[in-house]
């Protein structure tokens, strides 16, 4: 997408958020984060639920400039109100993984915490500047099929291979999230599968099953049926001692 890899510092949105909203449910619950995102993303689902920065370029948007020390002065002067660290979310985080880095860095420096919501599409080169100063992440398996990610513009192995890496960390929390797409993620197999393989990294991986809306391209395609959310979450729970279901 045409600029939209220039954008470091360039922040579209920004809340304070209960962790759990992130959905981060197990770390440090209770507390809150300083939300923010940019525009951009390294792939292109065509069911994305936030494709108004998610798709869009620096031309598409309205954005401030914030260098990483004033993120990290707002996110101190909110500790009045729980606020516990940093949130990168909205947009895909790792698309401008330098910002990360070095807000990262920042925020550690200064006591807070740093969280990531990301698709998982990250290189090895990226993981290792990026990783080590993560506390808690919630990564994106949207399939669990090659074919599923090549139509998403990503890679099942890459993804793979990031939550690995974080749930490998002794320093980062990771929990995953699997949103429910008709005809991608609604296969009670491929459920199994995913919480199988989770189980093999760690059977505590909290594990978040989603509900789809419909959205982007597609908007003619029903949300995911509430009954069978929850028949997928049983067929998890099999393998996972943590799996929740949200969006119902």
């Amino acid at each position: 997408m045409e600029g939209q890899r220039g954008n470091y510092g360039r922040i579209t949105s920004m809340a304070l958020d209960p962790i759990e909203k992130k959905p981060i449910a197990r770390f440090h619950p209770g507390t809150t984060v300083l939300s923010v995102g940019s525009y951009g993303c390294t792939m292109d689902c065509p069911f994305c639920q936030n494709a108004l920065i998610a798709r869009a370029g620096a031309d598409d948007v309205p954005w401030r400039e914030i260098a990483p020390d004033e993120l990290v002065a707002q996110a101190l002067e909110l500790k009045d109100r729980r606020c516990i660290g940093i949130a990168y979310t909205y947009n895909e985080p790792l698309l401008g993984w330098r910002y990360v880095r070095d807000t990262g860095r920042l925020a550690h420096e200064a006591g807070l915490v740093n969280a990531l919501v990301s698709n998982g599409m990250a290189s090895p080169h990226v993981l290792e500047e990026v990783a080590p100063l993560i506390d808690a992440a919630n990564i994106d398996l949207k399939c669990f099929t090659e074919e599923g990610y090549r139509s998403l513009g990503g890679d099942l192995n890459v993804v793979k291979r990031t939550i690995e890496t974080l749930a490998n960390l002794d320093t980062c929390h990771v929990e995953v999230t699997t949103l429910v797409v008709p005809g991608l993620s609604d296969d009670p197999g491929q459920i199994s599968a995913m919480s199988q393989w989770l189980a093999s990294l760690n059977p505590d991986i909290p594990y978040h099953l989603t509900r789809y809306f419909p959205r982007h391209r597609m908007r003619d395609v029903p949300a995911t049926s509430v009954p069978l959310l929850f028949e997928l979450a049983g067929i998890a729970r099999a393998h996972l001692n943590d799996v929740l279901v949200g969006n119902v």
